[in-house]
Order: structure tokens, then C-alpha cells, then sequence
């Protein structure tokens, strides 16, 4: 039988006695987050890349305080194969990819919609997916930002 360590006067005792001094409290009602990934085709119109590389400063900054939050834990830009070693400007986008951790799907694709990539119309509306994921490994705790900006 498990007891609840917050609740059971003896879980506490036999805890300070061993010189425990924190005890983790499980609690139904706790919060737990789970990880959904997202793929964001872009527009293929003429003017996608140019919406693309007009707010993605921006967009960068927004990226950065949702890792920084541990809530976007991966997220990159995919690109054509053939543009893949090509200089900065030359690089030819087809979407992005990204993993939120949150409570769930709704709050994850409330964060897609949220995102400067979205409202712009970078990102395909019509294609874009959000699903939920099992992790076959684990994530770094924090990600790394790999794309700093003065805002930060």
C-alpha cells in the first residue's frame, strides 16, 4: 500500500527520522504535461518565404521565451534537401517542426495559433497537424537556444 506522504502522519515521521528533508506530495489534482509535436507546412504562394523571413526575428524571440518557460521543448525549420548546405539567404523552407510540452492538445495548438508563423500566414493552416506523442527518449531538461536575439 502506498500512502500519501503529505496526508500520513507516519510516512512524515518515519521521513524525518531517516533525515528526509523534503518530501515529494503526490496529489490528484497535480498538473502533468505531455509532449505534442506539430508539423507546420508552409504557404507555397510567392510571397511565403518573404512573410517567413519578415517576422521571423520576431518570432525567434516569442520561440525563445517558450523554451526558456519549458514549454517548446524542439523547434526548427525544415528545408528543401538540395538547400540544406546552401548559404543563409539561398535556403529554401517547406515548414517547421516543434515539440510543446503541455497539458494537453488544446493548449498546445492554442500556442501554435498564438505563434507570429500563424497569424502571418507563413504556416498552411489547412495542413498543419498537432499530435500527441509517446516519447520513445527523453528530452534535455532545458533546450538549448540556439538562435539568441537583442530581446533576449
Amino acid at each position: 500500500m502506498l500512502l500519501n506522504p503529505c496526508t500520513h502522519t507516519t510516512s512524515r515521521s518515519i521521513a524525518h527520522r531517516f533525515g528526509v528533508q523534503q518530501l515529494q506530495c503526490f496529489s490528484s489534482s497535480a498538473r502533468t504535461s505531455h509532449p505534442y509535436i506539430v508539423w507546420a507546412p508552409d504557404c507555397t504562394d510567392e510571397g511565403a518565404l518573404a512573410r517567413r523571413l519578415a517576422v521571423r526575428p520576431k518570432h525567434v524571440v516569442t520561440a525563445n521565451k517558450l523554451i526558456k518557460q519549458g514549454i517548446l521543448k524542439v523547434a526548427g525549420g525544415l528545408l528543401t534537401p538540395e538547400s540544406q548546405a546552401a548559404t543563409p539567404q539561398d535556403r529554401k523552407f517547406v515548414g517547421s517542426v516543434l515539440i510543446y510540452e503541455t497539458e494537453n492538445i488544446e493548449s498546445a495548438r492554442k500556442f501554435v495559433e498564438q505563434d507570429l508563423y500563424w497569424t502571418e500566414n507563413v504556416w498552411d493552416k489547412e495542413k498543419l497537424v498537432v499530435l500527441p506523442m509517446i516519447m520513445a527518449t527523453t528530452l534535455q531538461e532545458k533546450a538549448g537556444i540556439t538562435q539568441p536575439t537583442p530581446e533576449d
